[in-house]
């Protein structure tokens, strides 16, 4: 008789390699600026711009945008080996994988930016710079939702890591953004100001990567003499 070994996937050294890249970007996106002073690395210098996360078009938006394309796709794998038996669960995985996609493309385009106008005209506080999170705080409510009804179906460490990585992909995002329009708008762009969105940056990072963790957790490795089959597991 053929022998058979299953256990669930692990993301392993791959996990931890994300882990390092994310935290490498956001070291360098801090101390290149600050403790190399060089024309390409200080004020409007080339480096500076395409390390520094609070730029547009850098490195660490790329590597963000990155993390949450590998969620989605993992997501969707996840969703396509639980269709047959657990066809809900299967649907709740597509859903999250099309919210991880969103959110992809809101890193990438600033899309959360271009709400601004419509927070303006819901209020007029006008020292406080980041309006786009009255309206922010409408969607996010809403994909809490949806990964809370994911979560739900889940079990073991593919909810743990679910429930995890929404709370801190959210929470860094509307979080951050919130305490720097705060401190925006005290008139504070200092050390403080600098720590708070690579905090957020890199939360958003490990909350991804937490998202990626739960697709996998809910996948099962089987081993036989006849070779390796991936099933659905949670």
């Amino acid at each position: 008789m053929a022998g058979v070994m299953a256990r669930r996937v692990r993301l392993g050294w791959l996990a931890w390699t994300l882990l390092g890249v994310s935290v490498v970007l956001s070291v360098l996106s801090m101390a290149v600026p600050a403790f190399v002073d060089h024309p390409l690395t200080t004020e409007r210098g080339e480096i500076r711009l395409y390390l520094d996360v609070i730029e547009e078009g850098n490195l660490p938006t790329w590597w963000s945008t990155g993390l949450l394309v590998l969620g989605a796709l993992v997501h969707c794998c996840t969703a396509a080996a639980a269709w047959g038996p657990a066809r809900r669960e299967a649907w709740a995985w597509l859903g999250s994988a099309a919210l991880l996609v969103l959110l992809s493309l809101d890193e990438h385009t600033q899309l959360h930016e271009r709400l601004d106008r419509v927070g303006r005209e819901l209020v007029t506080y006008e020292s406080f710079p980041f309006y786009w999170l009255l309206p922010g705080l409408v969607i996010g409510a809403a994909v809490v939702l949806a990964l809370a009804l994911l979560a739900g179906r889940l079990r073991g460490p593919a909810r743990w890591c679910c429930i995890a990585g929404c709370l801190l992909l959210l929470g860094a995002a509307l979080g951050g953004e919130l305490l720097q329009g705060v401190l925006l708008g005290s008139g504070e762009t200092g050390v403080g100001y600098v720590l708070t969105y690579h905090a957020e940056e890199l939360g958003e990072n490990i909350g991804a990567l937490l998202m990626v963790a739960a697709a996998v957790q809910a996948l099962r490795l089987t081993r036989s003499d006849h070779g390796v089959e991936i099933s659905y597991a949670s």
